[in-house]
């Protein structure tokens, strides 16, 4: 088993089954964390579930986890999961309202904590205060999670940003920038949040036809790269739905999956 963590996102938007996407249940036990995608905000502060439930419904995704951890019950190393929670802008509202309504989501579904996929990034300084609002709202122990990007670089927001979470992951992979730019970029973030223990190398099996995919070859070396003075956290695959002939990857289920376990030190 990998000394690093290996965080998933598993996409709602797919359809499951035979000759589709996995179904979450097929999720293997070694992947550590698995982001369920996604959920949108209303204009009033809601959630909206519409694209998770998109194909199956709420209690058949929560029984997935409960078969999950049914099954990993004599293991020591357990998969969590998170809401993820996809917006361009926070709700007008005073935070520790909307850090409630997340909270009772979370609740509701039986999660181990909530990620916060902000895009685009600003400055403003709400973005703060909401996360760490969502963060006290949360039961003791709940995990977050947040993935950035290239533009999150130069914006005065993302140290006190990545402050509040547990793990971050870099998405620098629409389209792919190169190994060397991957490289670059991740230590460019890590300098900013103030090192990368808990920063991940996000990769792609999303699509083959506009270089939106991180090539196997370089899947591997970014799970052997090490930064120097530092560890990184381990590697983000987005997404489990992908990998599998038809639905992102050309290969065989979950090729892209076993490679991250694999080749993860």
């Amino acid at each position: 088993m990998s000394k690093e963590t290996f965080i998933a996102y598993w996409s709602g938007e797919e359809p499951t089954g035979p000759e589709h996407s996995p179904t979450l249940e097929q999720t293997p036990d070694f992947v550590d964390i698995v982001i369920l995608f996604y959920v949108l905000i209303n204009d009033d502060g809601s959630l909206n579930f519409d694209r998770l439930v998109l194909h199956n419904d709420q209690a058949t995704i929560m029984g997935w986890m409960e078969d999950i951890r049914q099954r990993q019950q004599n293991q020591q190393r357990k998969t969590k999961f998170t809401l993820g929670i996809l917006s361009g802008s926070f709700p007008e509202q005073d935070p520790s309202t909307f850090a409630q309504t997340v909270a009772a989501a979370a609740e509701d579904w039986g999660v181990d904590g909530i990620t916060v996929d902000y895009e685009p990034p600003t400055s403003d300084p709400s973005i703060i205060n909401v996360v760490k609002a969502i963060r006290s709202a949360l039961p003791s122990g709940s995990i977050m999670t947040a993935p950035i990007y290239g533009a999150w670089l130069g914006n005065p927001q993302l140290q006190p940003f990545a402050q509040q979470f547990d793990y971050v992951s870099t998405m620098d992979y629409t389209p792919y920038p190169g190994y060397s730019s991957t490289i670059s970029l991740y230590n460019d973030y890590g300098q900013t949040i103030g090192g990368t223990d808990k920063l991940a190398i996000g990769v792609s099996c999303m699509t083959f036809t506009n270089g939106n995919h991180t090539p196997l070859d370089d899947v591997k070396k970014l799970c052997a790269y090490e930064p120097s003075g530092g560890n990184k956290l381990g590697i983000m695959l987005y997404t489990l739905s992908y990998d599998a002939p038809g639905h992102g990857s050309p290969y065989p289920l979950f090729t892209y999956t076993d490679t991250i376990h694999d080749s993860l030190p």
